[in-house]
């Protein structure tokens, strides 16, 4: 892979992603339904592919699932209710074409999701809640990956991202580490990244390449994550 036009691309992007970051909404003003809608979004993404995990979080948002009322009761329907709805086909558009898909690991990822939500329910504690508490972005990230059952660093910094929390934690995903492994030669074992530890050493590394660029670290990242799953997929190597 030609690595200086990567770096060329990666750029050009980051000025485009610091106009959209404008769009994002202040995490404060976020309801908790949002917030579980965004959390969705994040744990799913470690399962299957991000457009499938978006459309998947939707349709239980849209079943109503979120809503507060709706895992007040036992949280064995509950988790019943979201594997239902896991369960029925995705309207997914790729290529201009709209093709359905069915969730992977639709069981597993119910459970997470029920476990989750009926834990922080009984321990009088929600995504808010954990928001205002904190008081960093790293301790921000650190209690969600204790409290969201399916969040490890990346996915908790994805999150934090995503509401609008903060744009100065990197979400280490493989095509991250493959910009990392190819510019830097560094090759971290994926077994590393899901203790936090480890993922702050690397992250560490992380926040020096985006210094270079002369961004924040969320914009690299994303820029970075574009360019390089578009590379991939186009087989530019």
């Amino acid at each position: 892979m030609n690595m200086t036009a990567v770096d060329r691309t990666i750029r050009v992007l980051c000025a485009e992603v610091r106009r959209n970051d404008r769009g994002i909404r202040d995490w404060n003003l976020r309801t908790e339904e949002e917030l579980l809608h965004e959390a969705c979004v994040c744990m799913f993404s470690s399962q299957m592919v991000f457009e499938v995990a978006e459309a998947a979080a939707e349709q239980i948002r849209d079943r109503g699932l979120l809503r507060v009322s709706r895992y007040k009761g036992s949280g064995a329907e509950y988790e019943q209710c979201l594997r239902a709805a896991l369960s029925e086909p995705l309207a997914i558009e790729r290529d201009g074409k709209v093709q359905h898909v069915r969730p992977r690991f639709r069981n597993r990822l119910a459970s997470l999701l029920a476990t989750t939500l009926t834990t922080m329910r009984d321990q009088g504690q929600s995504l808010r809640k954990i928001l205002f508490s904190a008081g960093s972005a790293r301790e921000a990230r650190e209690i969600l990956v204790k409290q969201v059952w399916g969040f490890g660093p990346k996915q908790a910094s994805l999150f934090l991202r995503r509401v609008g929390y903060s744009a100065q934690l990197a979400v280490l995903d493989t095509h991250i580490l493959d910009y990392l492994r190819l510019a830097r030669g560094i090759d971290p074992k994926p077994s590393a990244l899901s203790r936090l530890p480890s993922y702050e050493q690397i992250e560490a590394e992380f926040q020096r390449v985006a210094a270079d660029f002369g961004h924040s670290v969320g914009c690299v990242d994303l820029a970075m994550w574009v360019t390089m799953r578009v590379a991939k997929r186009e087989a530019i190597w």
